[in-house]
């Protein structure tokens, strides 16, 4: 009896394993497809189960009223806000006052305009077009804004030396800390106010 070759043998076992595994990948890939298509009809269906479920315009459910509440109390607290400016041009000073015992050293900043944002109405009546108001005192406000800085000028003690002047003007806040100075900052809207809401 003829003894078969072993190379003759394993090339028929590898094309085998080939021809097998060819086999396996055209087999999976149909029934893949199959499966997607199913599972896509299946959610379809239930889609449809589900409009079917819904209450027409009978009675409403209780989620369909908690929901419609929520949409009311959204649109309810929408927040509003107020917009305080001066009307007038370089209505705006910005003023650090050094203060030392009866020395005072002002430190003022001249702005062509400026505005607050303010939560609620501002209630004006009592307010003085020609003394200005404090915003940092007078308003809770969430924003502000300063413009277009026109001047700077400062204003000493006439009991001061020039050279203390000087001496004084090369100190950082700081230094006139460690001296003895405490600083007052104050911002101030002056003349006729437009409020607008925003």
């Amino acid at each position: 009896m003829p003894v078969k070759s072993k190379k003759k043998t394993k090339a028929k076992k590898v094309k085998k394993f080939v021809a097998k595994a060819k086999k396996a990948k055209k087999a999976k890939k149909p029934a893949a497809k199959k499966t997607v298509k199913r599972s896509a009809a299946k959610t379809s269906l239930a889609k449809k189960a589900v409009k079917k479920q819904r209450p027409g315009k009978g009675k409403p459910t209780r989620k369909s009223v908690k929901k419609a509440a929520k949409k009311r109390t959204a649109k309810k607290t929408k927040k509003t806000a107020w917009r305080i400016s001066p009307e007038i041009s370089q209505s705006v000073v910005e003023m650090d006052i050094w203060k030392k015992g009866d020395l005072k050293i002002e430190f003022l900043k001249v702005y062509r305009s400026g505005w607050i944002l303010v939560d609620q109405l501002p209630d004006l009546s009592g307010y003085n077009p020609d003394e200005g108001i404090n915003i940092f005192e007078e308003f809770e406000f969430d924003e502000h804004q300063l413009h277009d800085l026109s001047q700077e000028s400062t204003l000493f003690p006439y009991e001061l030396a020039l050279e203390e002047r000087e001496r004084l003007m090369a100190l950082s806040e700081a230094e006139l800390v460690d001296e003895g100075w405490t600083l007052e900052s104050a911002t101030r809207f002056s003349g006729p106010l437009v409020v607008e809401q925003v």
